[in-house]
């Protein structure tokens, strides 16, 4: 029952939430020896691994985190409902203990009831000073309901992000590609990415405007963002807030099936209406990091790929779009681990080699030794210069090979704007030891994304799992034809049978 209880109480609004704590500033809340034992108990069962036996944010597996986990000995956390600068309140460090961090390496926990959760905290607490002293303690800011949006609101809001420099980290169209993205760091000198404002389902702290509000004012400290609530009055923070809010939905909306679409236009990579030829409808598809064997990478820097297929008599094009801080267009890269030193970004399309059997895939990780997979593979530093994407075979992640004389077999281009790279990809529908794209076929496809900054190369980057594409055929039959032929089969033969029963009991001597 304890642990239904705590998850109504963190589901409340959040003015609803610090109206239901009963602290009050300057009272210090260190719980008994008993309560701190048990959540020393828990914590070092569940969280020292990352955090560190000592709190200080060194455990065994802090060095594959981005970002790194908390150092609880620092008394500096970035989600709170207090002043910049100040202690976090109980409330805060249950809430995100239950919640987690999303995108991060901190889960959520919600098997924890609410006891247990005022058990970490208490144990939490005693890696600071700070929370013994009780001038440090202070109250949580009263953050107001949310007033109505509005476009108008929003539109005032861009003002305000403009006039305030927001781009410079989170670039002009929030997609995390400011000029200072690839230099800033926490105040301890670790690398931090500036956030993506158009995935509002990874924002750390919760997506609500309500949440972003409260961002704003409190600031998350011991990073670069900082709190605004002494330099935009509440009126325009509201309305930074809406227009944050305009620049993503909610929830990623991912896709497990990908419909390439029939066009009668010419696929041409050189025509300035290419893209346009796609259409706005994209298959979203996450992206996770390979982490299963050797030259993992936990944290790839992109969490997403949309993906749009066309397809006319003689070719098949694919579009990719994802987001990247900067474009790593220098150097080289390829899907097979070497010794390269500066390293490009990079995109691969796996499709079977040949027809699946029945649900037999290929090992998504690159094939295996009995199911071979294709790679569609685009080095973004060099593909242009190389005259389209090369093609690789794959029979797992340590056995793949470049095609040789495969050069010309499929097309690329790339372009990088705004924070976002594009790239297409070209083939003809039917070719040599390859898979036919035939209408009305489902066929299992993935994708892998290097980025270049964070020097991934070979296994070390984004995955995809299989996902479905449908070459939807090129016309919807309707079914009505095929009632109606069928129906007029039936009564004919309705009508030869009654003629034949008629005939045969009137020549009958009766």
């Amino acid at each position: 029952m304890q642990f239904f209880t705590s998850l109504l109480i963190f589901s409340l609004p959040l003015p609803l939430l610090l109206a239901a704590s009963t602290v009050h500033a300057g009272e210090v809340t260190l719980g008994t020896d008993a309560q701190r034992a048990a959540g020393k108990e828990n914590y070092q069962k569940y969280c020292a691994q990352c955090h560190g036996a000592e709190g200080d944010g060194s455990g065994i597996a802090t060095p594959f985190f981005n970002p790194l986990p908390r150092d609880f000995t620092s008394a500096t956390y970035k989600i709170r409902t207090t002043e910049s600068g100040e202690l976090p309140t109980d409330a805060d460090l249950k809430n995100i203990i239950l919640e987690g961090m999303p995108y991060t390496g901190m889960p959520g926990w919600p098997q924890f009831d609410d006891e247990e959760l005022m058990e970490l905290v208490f144990y939490i607490k005693t890696f600071a000073e700070d929370f013994a002293d009780p001038d440090a303690i202070v109250a949580a800011l009263e953050i107001p309901e949310a007033p109505p949006f509005s476009s108008e609101s929003a539109e005032s809001g861009k003002t305000v992000y403009e006039e305030n420099k927001c781009m410079e980290c989170h670039g002009l169209y929030g997609r995390g590609d400011g000029e200072k993205a690839t230099t800033l760091t926490t105040d301890a000198g670790d690398p931090i990415r500036p956030a993506d404002l158009t995935k509002r389902w990874t924002f750390r702290g919760g997506p609500t405007r309500e949440d972003i509000y409260r961002t704003f004012t409190t600031g998350m400290d011991g990073t670069p963002m900082p709190s605004y609530a002494d330099f935009i009055e509440e009126e325009a923070r509201w309305q930074l807030v809406d227009y944050v809010y305009s620049l993503s939905r909610e929830t990623a909306n991912y896709s497990d099936v990908i419909f390439a679409r029939a066009v009668e236009e010419e696929i041409d990579l050189d025509s300035p209406e290419i893209v346009a030829l796609f259409g706005d409808e994209a298959a979203f598809i996450p992206v996770v990091g390979q982490v299963i064997e050797a030259e993992r990478e936990f944290f790839p820097s992109a969490n997403a790929i949309g993906v749009r297929v066309i397809y006319n008599d003689d070719t098949v094009a694919m579009l990719l779009n994802w987001h990247d801080m900067a474009a790593e267009d220098s150097g080289t890269a390829s899907p097979i681990k070497g010794d390269i030193q500066t390293t490009s970004d990079a995109v691969a399309v796996q499709l079977p080699s040949e027809p699946s059997h029945g649900q037999t895939r290929p090992y998504f990780l690159h094939g295996d030794s009995q199911n071979s997979v294709n790679l569609w593979f685009a080095d973004l530093a060099n593909e242009l210069s190389n005259d389209g994407a090369r093609l690789f075979i794959g029979k797992g992640s340590q056995n793949v090979m470049a095609v040789e004389g495969s050069e010309g077999v499929i097309e690329a281009v790339s372009s990088f704007a705004d924070g976002e790279w594009t790239v297409i990809f070209k083939r003809d529908r039917a070719s040599d030891n390859a898979l036919v794209f035939e209408e009305g076929q489902f066929l299992p496809i993935a994708f892998s994304v290097w980025d270049g900054f964070h020097q991934e190369q070979g296994n070390r980057r984004g995955i995809t799992s299989w996902v479905n594409m449908y070459i939807a055929p090129r016309e919807t039959q309707s079914f009505i034809g095929p009632m109606l032929r069928v129906g007029l089969l039936v009564l004919l033969i309705e009508v030869l049978l009654i003629a034949w029963v008629r005939r045969k009991y009137k020549r009958t001597p009766g």
